[in-house]
């Protein structure tokens, strides 16, 4: 009896075992299918937005010269991407550094290379060595582009070491470039003027922005401390083993002459310096259009500290401009912003030549495919993969940023600092400014910061009276309470309710300005 019992006993146990290990194999089964999963998306999604501020690895080393000359296979490969890299976009770019740099993905790969690449890669009798050669040439490219000491570096070092004047000096500069012909009118919206006949405001538009493409602001003009405009006419000097190949003629007659040297010349000084003007110059005036104007409330809820000294104020927003950029919406990459700027599209401006080419808003935001933009797996138009030149969209944004926060904040806060002593508790009829008469973007960011401080002015004057008659708000929720529903402080901004909760606490601050001295210190509300 004992026997069998603890033969069942045993039995039972096995089966509880099994049902168990069963269990956790379908577990880990699972967990592994999902992780599997989870890695694919996550490399999908990587590859598709390429936000990438830096190269993935290392560059990959190139065959020397000696063994390029030793295989015919190699030299053909390298020559049919010479002639592949003459037409080099933003998008491909990304891809062509994510294969130099070691990523073989069939579908980096085939974003990568060219039309030219597959052709002569099946007539190949060597295809292993062509795809050799052919990726010599393209990380010879990207090394000009990103590596070290290329474009890349030199475009962002020469941001990155601007200091404060030299920043305002820059941005003052661009700003009254792009103002020239931009004069107040929306980059938010495209130029459509081939039904009527053009204005002449509309052909300026026109005629400015397709400058910045082919010739802009930065083609022309030096920064910082250096004598040479930032992107002028480059010329590349280093590898290029474009006519050190010994293939008989038969071999390159459909390939035809080509030159890495001129590939690499073409891309910096017209694709990259296309983009970089274009998306530089209009979002910077974008960035003041929309951002740091009276149509943003929010603005003055946005600087960083309540410092008033200029020293503390640079170091404060310097650290927290990128956060700054998240509270104002900045544009995340180059296709955001691009997506944005409608005034970059040309197509149907009176004086287009190449309608379907001159949509450059559609262009720097859309992967194209026969100048229309491609579709996912998903049915989604694909956005451009700006990769490596993510780096330069941010720096630049914070270049812009930063000296405008500045300005705005000491301005802001020079404001409060007289609220807050007395000497400021009622309107100054402040007249709203415009960057078409302020003498310089400075002097209308200054002027900005006065107006707006100056229309809040009456939750000042609000707050004393309701402390004189004892009823001052004493919490954040009873303000809040009051800016909703009481008449007198509501139509200080009937969009009280949508403002952020920074802003929220400047006009709580402004409400208790004139009693807080006299508030429990957890009662009084604090700025930063």
């Amino acid at each position: 009896m004992n026997k069998a019992s603890s033969s069942v006993n045993d039995s039972d146990t096995r089966s509880k075992q099994q049902k168990i290990l069963s269990m956790l194999g379908l577990m880990t089964s699972k967990v592994l299918g999902e992780n599997t999963y989870a890695k694919s998306s996550i490399y999908s999604e990587r590859i598709t937005r390429g936000l990438r501020s830096f190269l993935p690895g290392p560059l990959q080393p190139s065959v020397s010269l000696a063994e390029f000359k030793m295989s015919k296979p190699m030299q053909m490969g390298y020559l049919a991407a010479a002639k592949d890299l003459k037409h080099v976009s933003i998008d491909q770019f990304n891809y062509m550094s994510l294969w130099a740099t070691g990523d073989d993905d069939s579908s980096v790969v085939n974003r990568a290379a060219g039309t030219q690449f597959s052709e002569y890669l099946s007539q190949s009798q060597a295809p292993e060595k062509y795809v050799v050669g052919y990726k010599t040439a393209v990380i010879q490219f990207v090394r000009a582009i990103a590596g070290a000491g290329g474009v890349v570096f030199r475009i962002n070092s020469a941001l990155q070491n601007l200091d404060l004047n030299q920043q305002r000096t820059l941005v003052n500069q661009w700003f009254d470039h792009v103002n020239g012909y931009m004069n107040g009118a929306s980059p938010f919206k495209a130029i459509n003027n081939q039904t009527t006949k053009p204005s002449a405001i509309d052909e300026t538009i026109a005629t400015g922005v397709a400058r910045e493409i082919s010739d802009g602001f930065l083609s022309n003009q030096p920064v910082g401390n250096d004598e040479q405009s930032l992107l002028g006419n480059y010329a590349y000097n280093e590898d290029d083993f474009s006519d050190e190949h010994d293939l008989p003629k038969m071999m390159t007659d459909a390939i035809g002459k080509v030159s890495l040297t001129e590939d690499i010349n073409l891309f910096v000084n017209n694709t990259l310096a296309g983009m970089v003007n274009s998306l530089g110059s209009i979002g910077l005036y974008a960035l003041v259009y929309a951002k740091f104007t009276q149509n943003n409330p929010d603005l003055v809820g946005a600087p960083i500290t309540s410092a008033a000294d200029q020293a503390t104020v640079l170091a404060k927003t310097k650290a927290a401009v990128e956060a700054i950029g998240k509270y104002l919406n900045l544009p995340q990459s180059g296709a955001d912003l691009a997506e944005k700027l409608a005034v970059l599209n040309l197509s149907n401006a009176g004086s287009a030549r190449n309608a379907k080419h001159q949509n450059y808003q559609l262009r720097y935001s859309r992967v194209l495919e026969n100048d229309r933009p491609q579709v996912n797996d998903r049915g989604e138009t694909v956005k451009v993969a700006y990769g490596i030149f993510e780096t330069t969209h941010q720096i630049l944004q914070n270049v812009f940023l930063t000296p405008l926060m500045v300005q705005y904040t000491m301005s802001r806060n020079q404001l409060l600092t007289q609220i807050a002593s007395g000497q400021y508790t009622t309107s100054r009829q402040v007249i709203e400014p415009s960057f078409q008469a302020a003498g310089t973007l400075f002097d209308y960011v200054d002027a900005l910061a006065r107006f707006q401080v100056d229309q809040l002015i009456g939750l000042v004057e609000r707050g004393k009276k309701d402390d004189d008659g004892m009823s001052a708000a004493g919490s954040f929720s009873a303000f809040s309470h009051l800016m909703r529903v009481y008449p007198e402080v509501k139509s200080i901004n009937p969009a009280y309710a949508e403002m952020t909760k920074a802003t929220k606490r400047v006009y709580y601050w402004l409400y208790q300005s004139s009693f807080k001295d006299h508030l429990p210190e957890d009662e009084q509300i604090k700025l930063n």
